[in-house]
């Protein structure tokens, strides 16, 4: 390798590092900035298809990755959170949302100041003591890394404008016929599959066509290309997912394969009309686009690539999902009950902290459904007398929420790093203890019934006193149980001084049974057994009474 090779090698992987770096950057600082909106925006998608495209939209402009978007979705529709349908309507918008990373690409007025946009930017990241402000650096930062990398590798490509060897070698996909079209495409699908990053391809595309490398033609196919190619990130994201989800990612796939497809067919009305739109944005009136103008020209190529293939499969969305249903069709086994795991944990989900947290809360929710059928089944054994599996399935839930409790402290622990915002790390810790609590309160349930199974293996009967007001305890904890996971759902702060009242009153009546409790030993002669086994079951339910009250005081802070 010359020394000319090795120096525009070294600028060209520089300056890409540099502009994926700066996505990345730009896209968690979006993310920060943005909260809790990005998740009231998903949970918005209803059904109305232009509804889940406008979604789709803006969660891609902030997050800047309709990879990610896309991968987002398939989490969602694992987790049972979203319809095909209304997938298919947010990938549509993702599509569109994404071309909006191009567009930043070609202000004039800022990108030949990235460097010292980094410069600025960075003093404001390091040294900002206000949370906001230092994400709002970290996102302006992100944004000087773009402009700076395309520059470094626009400068790294500027000695192969004289290179006869690539001239020739690139002269074998020159676009400018329909078969050096479609081998300029399946470029473009081939190394951006390879390379996971359509954003990659796109700038290194951008780069060789402003120093003259690229023509026009071929530039265009490439783009078109990398659409395809980027649909394999959606599709590893399959692996080991329910087929509902293999069905949205291959929605998604079909969806850019579709529209590449019919662009091919009309590649040279597509490539003039894109030519003529990027020479009225310039402003330039020579009828040919000059090489500064690619990178405005590649942007435009990418909108309306997006854009009008949206446009065209809009009316055929329902026939697109029945489609991808009749290639990946239901099994039985789906309808099929299986091993307790987790629903809502899906790490596809942890690049986006506050869906994250809103998936945390849901799996932390259903700890506390396991906490009330755990609270039935006893009930059921109080009044019915022993049952083997109702006693197994208590069993079996106890140990469920060990599980439940260790996935969801493994699962928002992994979002606890150095950029994440003090909002996102508070609401991780306040769904770790709270998962911790409703554990805790499977436990005492669990000890509940572990106590009444001595005295019955014993074969000894609580007094029917004693065994109503076991009955009683039992109801009540449940009744809290509810009252609690309402307040959790809610996410109500002020329902927390409610809970404290209702915990003292069912405490108090713990307390009296207790008492009450005592003075019949005092009058009767009781079997051992008996008085420790009902004192064993009356402070299983003051604890879990109690561990219920600290899931609704982590509201609090």
């Amino acid at each position: 390798m010359t020394a000319q090779a090795a120096e525009m090698t070294q600028t060209v992987l520089g300056g890409l590092g540099i502009f994926l770096l700066g996505m990345k950057l730009l896209s968690d600082g979006m993310q920060a900035l943005a909260g809790s909106k990005l998740n009231r925006w998903i949970h918005a998608v209803t059904d109305k298809r232009l509804v889940g495209i406008l979604v789709g939209i803006g969660v891609t402009c902030i997050i800047q990755s309709s990879s990610a978007t896309t991968v987002m979705v398939v989490g969602f529709v694992n987790s049972g959170l979203m319809t095909l349908m209304q997938a298919i309507g947010v990938i549509f918008g993702a599509n569109i949302g994404t071309t909006l990373s191009l567009w930043i690409l070609t202000l004039p007025a800022v990108s030949k100041y990235g460097a010292m946009i980094i410069g600025a930017s960075a003093m404001v990241y390091l040294f900002a003591k206000k949370e906001r402000t230092r994400f709002i650096g970290m996102a302006v930062l992100g944004l000087g890394m773009l402009f700076f990398g395309l520059e470094l590798m626009s400068d790294g490509f500027k000695p192969l404008q004289s290179n006869p060897s690539l001239r020739n070698a690139l002269a074998l996909f020159e676009a400018g016929s329909t078969p050096g079209f479609i081998k300029s495409v399946l470029v473009g699908a081939v190394v951006t599959a390879l390379v996971q990053s359509s954003a990659a391809v796109i700038v290194i595309v951008m780069s060789l066509a402003v120093n003259g490398v690229l023509d026009f033609p071929t530039s265009v196919a490439i783009i078109l290309g990398s659409n395809i190619g980027t649909t394999i990130t959606a599709a590893l994201a399959c692996i080991g997912a329910s087929r509902a989800a293999i069905r949205a990612s291959l929605a998604h796939t079909l969806f850019n394969v579709f529209g590449v497809l019919c662009v091919t067919l009309v590649h040279t009305p597509f490539i003039e009309f894109t030519e003529k739109m990027a020479l009225w944005i310039t402003q330039n009136k020579t009828g040919t686009l000059a090489l500064k103008d690619f990178t405005v020209a590649i942007a435009c190529v990418h909108t309306v690539f997006n854009v009008s293939c949206t446009i065209i499969f809009f009316p055929f969305m329902k026939a697109l999902a029945a489609f991808v249903t009749f290639l990946v069709p239901v099994r039985k086994s789906e309808a099929k009950s299986e091993a307790y795991k987790p629903k809502y944990l899906d790490k596809r989900l942890l690049n986006q902290a506050p869906i994250a947290l809103e998936q945390a809360k849901k799996e932390i929710l259903r700890m506390g459904d396991f906490c009330l059928e755990m609270c039935d089944d006893l009930q059921q054994i109080l009044n019915s007398g022993r049952s083997a599996e109702i006693e197994e399935a208590i069993f079996r839930g106890e140990e469920n929420l060990d599980v439940a409790q260790m996935e969801i402290a493994e699962y928002v622990s992994s979002l606890l790093h150095d950029n994440v915002s003090h909002e996102v790390a508070v609401s991780a810790r306040r769904e770790i203890k709270q998962a911790d609590e409703f554990e805790s309160v499977s436990d005492h349930i669990r000890n509940a019934l572990k106590a009444y199974l001595k005295i019955r293996n014993a074969g000894e009967e609580l007094t029917d006193v004693a065994m109503a007001e076991v009955k009683d305890l039992c109801v009540q904890v449940r009744g809290y149980c509810v009252q609690i996971i309402d307040i959790v759902k809610e996410g109500s702060k002020a329902r927390v001084a409610e809970a404290t009242v209702r915990n003292k009153e069912i405490d108090t009546v713990a307390k009296h049974y207790r008492d009450c409790h005592m003075q019949r030993l005092a009058v009767t002669c009781t079997a051992p057994v008996k008085s420790l086994v009902y004192s064993d079951i009356v402070i299983a339910f003051r604890r879990a009474n109690d561990h219920l009250l600290n899931v609704a005081e982590t509201l609090q802070g």
